[in-house]
């Protein structure tokens, strides 16, 4: 395919975008395109070896592709920015940063996507293959589910400019724009749930331990966000020698619930099916059913929804199984949750999430495995975190559904420097809801030295 610019995204609320965007799916290359209009956003960004066309001169540069795993169908998608030549000493003062933050909306970052195609050096493998320098700190940031690395267009910019440092962005094996390889987990009656619990975070874990080796990162800070965060924590319990820092963003799996670690199994994903297991529906405990500020849904919407995640029926598998209507209930749900960004970027976004989404099913069925109904975890992590053995930094959204308190009752039982932060403006997606204010707070965890708190 010869370079050309990158096609618009369909418009999101057109039956005939809807249509464009369902029928592009079995396109490998359309998940490309959709990762590539989000970051090209940065002018540093170059895709498949073209880079934009305002980077010539740029010292920072990026580029994006698959990274083989040992096994088969085994690839994670990986995005490497990193500096030329070496950056000039960043002032990290409170007036520095703010001054930063105040120009951070324009710098960088274009309306319109900038990068050119070129499929060919997509799958030049060994290119992203790339080890830090000597003194170089390692920054790997993991994306929560249902989402994937160009969740954090908004972010690379400002983390980029962080002194002796390279970015790495990876998503997690059977998720965003990795392979599927099939995820199969097996428990019988003598099965515990924690057996079942750490096979499937082995699933993901033992994929970024491998993609660790492979870019010979020996130490690297791990930012890992919702259940990005639980797994940054899992992998940082098993291989505490490789982080060097942890930061979790609005983790899922904190709190403790009793009954969310007696509730049953989902059973098995059949081979092929992409709705989930088949197993009976099972009515719900209050219990398990309540959380601290829950989103606001009726409860026959909150009983369905409970009733096909102990089946293991997934919201991606959902939308495939609609066919042609899946792009309409991407569509409805990015206009409601993202409705603060620019026309474009929500466009632009909703296009990434419906092909995202719409590969074979994988990763995604670890959701009812490491989370009971109630999006509680099945071992939770306050019963870990006192394990951990370095630094950890724990953001919130002000506005975050998910229960900062849990993290704060957590800390009290670790022996590492901790710090809580709550980020102004900003909800789960704290990153994409208040970019500023979320790269403030990731810098100043970095880069200085911070007590627990």
């Amino acid at each position: 395919m010869p370079s050309e610019t990158l096609p618009p995204a369909p418009e999101m609320f057109s039956r005939w975008g809807a249509f464009q965007t369902w029928w592009g799916r079995t396109n490998k290359e359309q998940i490309q395109i959709a990762e590539a209009r989000l970051l090209s956003r940065l002018q540093f960004f170059s895709f498949k070896g073209v880079a934009s066309t305002d980077a010539s001169n740029s010292s920072t540069q990026a580029r994006v592709g698959l990274v083989p795993l040992s096994g088969k169908n085994r690839l994670i998608n990986t995005l490497v920015i990193h500096q030329n030549s070496s950056p000039s000493a960043v002032d990290t003062s409170e007036d520095a940063v703010e001054s930063k933050d105040q120009q951070t909306d324009d710098q960088g970052r274009t309306p319109i996507a900038q990068t050119k195609l070129d499929i060919k050096t997509a799958t030049d493998d060994e290119s992203m293959i790339s080890p830090p320098a000597p003194g170089e700190r390692a920054i790997v940031v993991c994306h929560g589910y249902g989402a994937g690395l160009a969740f954090f267009f908004r972010n690379y910019l400002s983390l980029s400019q962080i002194p002796n440092s390279k970015i790495y962005a990876i998503d997690w094996l059977g998720m965003g724009g990795s392979s599927r390889p099939a995820f199969n987990f097996k428990h019988t009656s003598k099965t515990t749930i924690k057996d079942v619990v750490r096979d499937s975070e082995n699933f993901f874990i033992e994929g970024l331990e491998e993609w660790r080796q492979i870019q010979k990162i020996e130490k690297m800070v791990l930012v890992g966000h919702s259940l990005g965060g639980y797994l940054s924590t899992a992998y940082a319990l098993k291989y505490p020698e490789r982080v060097e820092k942890l930061i979790l963003v609005s983790p899922v799996g904190i709190p403790e619930n009793p009954e969310a670690q007696k509730a049953p199994l989902p059973e098995p994903p059949k081979e092929g099916d992409s709705t989930g297991s088949s197993q009976p529906i099972r009515p719900p405990s209050p219990q398990a059913s309540s959380r601290p500020n829950p989103p606001l849904v009726s409860s026959w919407v909150r009983r369905l929804a409970l009733g096909a995640w102990e089946r293991n029926i997934t919201p991606q598998s959902i939308m495939r199984f609609t066919g042609p209507f899946g792009p309409s209930l991407v569509a409805a749900y990015t206009s409601r949750r993202f409705a603060h960004l620019e026309d474009d970027e929500q466009k632009d976004l909703n296009n990434y999430i419906y092909h995202i989404s719409s590969k074979s099913g994988s990763g995604e069925y670890a959701l009812a495995t490491i989370l009971a109904p109630g999006a509680y975890a099945r071992w939770p992590l306050m019963d870990r975190l006192k394990d951990l053995t370095m630094p950890t930094a724990f953001l919130y959204g002000e506005s975050d559904w998910m229960d900062y308190r849990a993290a704060e009752k957590a800390r009290r039982s670790t022996t590492v420097p901790t710090v809580l932060m709550r980020i102004p403006n900003a909800g789960h997606h704290l990153y994409l809801d208040n970019p500023p204010a979320f790269d403030k707070a990731v810098l100043q965890v970095i880069t200085r030295p911070w007590d627990r708190k």
